[in-house]
């Protein structure tokens, strides 16, 4: 499988969510002492203490998604990591962020890092874990409604490829992967695939495995998506 990266954003991004907390933790920090040192000195502090919480809130978005042991970019990789060389993976290239091109046209991945229990049930998603507020307030993103996530991603990935590639039809579709390893996933009548880790990798060699395309369908594709 071939790897194509937005190596930049995913250096930039790192960054931030690698020393952006450790600058809200100082800032919290300096509010602190500034209460116990000075504590006529209000507005200073409590504007330490908004900075710091801000700096926190979204380093620790940026470290949940680029910089962390479940970085998408990084997790998505090893849970595919076996497919043949005629697949290729791009990541933070198009309108979706990940996007696996394969011979039967395109897979949207909707990635997601969340432990603890998560359930979809009545169209509802429901999302339990422990010290959750906690993990949130450091910047963990919200498992949200990855179904509406997915079909969003699709429809911007379809429009970009109708204008890249008007007089052919190309199928693509989603899927919704969860990569933290503690994840408890129960889903009924989801109506986009779901899979825990490494098990998405058989459903794309099984019951996932799309018809290939008309050999010169699929190098428009290629060409459109710049991988020749």
């Amino acid at each position: 499988m071939r790897i194509i990266r937005n190596e930049r954003r995913i250096r930039v991004f790192s960054f931030i969510g690698r020393y952006v907390p450790l600058a809200g933790l100082v800032a919290l920090l300096a509010g602190l002492i500034l209460s116990y040192v000075k504590p006529k000195w209000f507005a200073p502090m409590l504007a330490s203490v908004t900075l710091g919480f801000i700096l926190s809130v979204v380093g620790g978005f940026f470290a949940d998604r680029y910089a962390g042991p479940l970085a998408q970019h990084e997790t998505l990789v090893k849970a595919l990591k076996g497919l043949g060389d005629d697949y290729a993976l791009l990541q933070y290239i198009l309108p979706a962020p990940h996007v696996l091109v394969g011979p039967g046209g395109c897979t949207v991945f909707v990635v997601k890092a969340q432990g603890g229990e998560v359930t979809y049930k009545n169209g509802k998603w429901k999302h339990k874990q422990r010290s959750k507020f906690f993990r949130q307030f450091a910047g963990q993103e919200a498992v949200g409604a990855p179904d509406i996530e997915a079909e969003r991603q699709t429809h911007k990935l379809e429009r970009w490829l109708t204008k890249q590639l008007p007089d052919l039809k190309i199928p693509v579709r989603a899927v919704i992967l969860f990569v933290n390893p503690d994840v408890m996933l129960e889903v009924d009548d989801l109506p986009v695939p779901s899979f825990r880790g490494k098990k998405v990798k058989a459903w794309l060699r099984g019951p996932g495995k799309l018809k290939p395309l008309p050999l010169a369908t699929h190098r428009q594709l290629a060409k459109a998506l710049g991988l020749e």
